[in-house]
């Protein structure tokens, strides 16, 4: 038989190298030492970046919330704008994107100019259509705004999530703006086959969301629809915890007069109460061959519309929270002091803390399972509807109950 080594010297060299490599992995499979893990050279390298570590002496006392609407919604967050159809929710979002897009301050906010990309899962041809409206009201143009439609499932898996960061990473390259912002309208539209109710497939579209966060830095802003009875969105309360900002519309008057109000219902790290009031007017957009006019609506800053009420008319927590506070005045209300500024002679009031500890008791006498959290989300909500409504008195932390109610 004849070696390879003796075929070419060459052979010679790379055997005995061979030889070698079998004889140490033999030596390790022998030996009974404890072994060292050896982490690959790429998961070392994906460590890395996979957290985000600061010392306690590094943080800066000066880091400031930064935004891209001055106290209305911060880079890289993720809000929620709940209400019921038909309150404008969706022209809303369109008015404050095309402001963000052209970097004009929005009902005297100051923006971040930048990318917005809405995407429109239902109606995305009236969409466009508000679009063309806010252009020629306020006759701008070649902005960073872009209308996308098309399939998105954000339950199923992460792939939808990573298709649209790389198309925003795309559109980023081409228009030479960072995207500030991502509007997704609906959450229902967008939510594929999974099951709003359904704790497992709620955080699959938290997870979805994060992707959209990591991969392209931007605000992400959902539409959401409440519930007919209820202030809160539909499906489970996972998606309340997720979120940074929430805000509602609440709509007073009728017809030409109809005043829309945008309140942030609650809020991780900022203030909640009215944002701003708005109405809508009607842009004529052309006329088609059989003379019918198309027109499409626009958002305009309007001044708030008081409007009393003595608590008959109000549903879900907001009514809940009217009988808490008449259960706690009847049972620990105070009288102020005799000229006590703000408040009305004889009424009987309560701290902010006692009204929501007791409407906390009652709602977990009806949900023993609902989390603080999301009680204290419902209260805030409720306060915010109950004042606007003057369906309640306050001057600081302290309540009443007013005297119609």
């Amino acid at each position: 038989m004849v070696h390879l080594a003796e075929i070419h010297p060459r052979f010679s060299a790379e055997v005995e190298a061979a030889k070698a490599e079998i004889d140490s992995y033999a030596k390790a499979a022998n030996d009974n030492r404890p072994k060292t893990l050896q982490v690959p050279d790429q998961v070392r390298a994906a460590q890395k970046d996979r957290f985000q570590i600061t010392w306690f002496d590094e943080v800066n006392e000066t880091i400031s919330k930064e935004e891209i609407v001055r106290g209305f919604l911060g880079v890289g967050e993720f809000s929620l704008f709940v209400a019921k159809p038909g309150t404008a929710k969706s022209v809303l979002l369109c008015d404050v994107g095309c402001h963000i897009a052209a970097g004009m301050d929005w009902h005297g906010r100051k923006v971040k100019q930048g990318l917005v990309v809405f995407f429109a899962a239902e109606r995305k041809g009236l969409t466009e259509r508000r679009v063309a409206a806010w252009r020629r009201k306020h006759d701008v143009s070649g902005i960073p705004f872009v209308v996308v439609g098309g399939k998105l499932d954000l339950t199923g898996n992460l792939i939808d999530a990573k298709a649209l960061a790389a198309s925003i990473k795309a559109l980023e390259s081409k228009c030479g703006h960072e995207c500030n912002l991502i509007v997704v309208d609906t959450v229902t539209r967008t939510f594929g086959g999974g099951d709003q109710n359904a704790s497992k497939d709620m955080q699959r579209y938290i997870q979805s969301v994060d992707e959209l966060h990591r991969a392209t830095g931007a605000h992400v802003a959902a539409v959401h629809h409440s519930g007919w009875e209820g202030d809160r969105g539909k499906g489970a309360i996972d998606l309340d915890g997720a979120v940074d900002v929430s805000f509602g519309v609440t709509v007073k008057g009728s017809g030409p007069s109809k005043v829309f109000t945008l309140a942030c219902t609650g809020a991780n790290d900022g203030e909640e109460g009215p944002v701003t009031s708005f109405r809508l007017d009607s842009i004529d957009l052309g006329t088609d061959a059989d003379g019918n006019v198309t027109t499409a609506p626009v958002v305009v800053q309007a001044d708030t519309v008081p409007c009393k009420t003595d608590g008959s008319n109000l549903k879900g927590n907001a009514a809940k929270a009217l009988e808490s506070l008449k259960a706690i005045v009847v049972a620990d209300g105070e009288s102020p002091p005799a000229g006590s500024p703000g408040f009305p002679e004889g009424v009987l009031a309560v701290t902010r803390d006692a009204w929501r500890n007791r409407f906390l008791a009652d709602a977990w006498a009806k949900e023993p399972k609902a989390t603080e959290d999301t009680l204290s989300k419902r209260f805030r909500r409720a306060v915010v509807e109950l004042t606007e409504n003057e369906a309640v008195g306050s001057s600081g932390q302290w309540f009443w109950l007013d005297s119609r109610t």
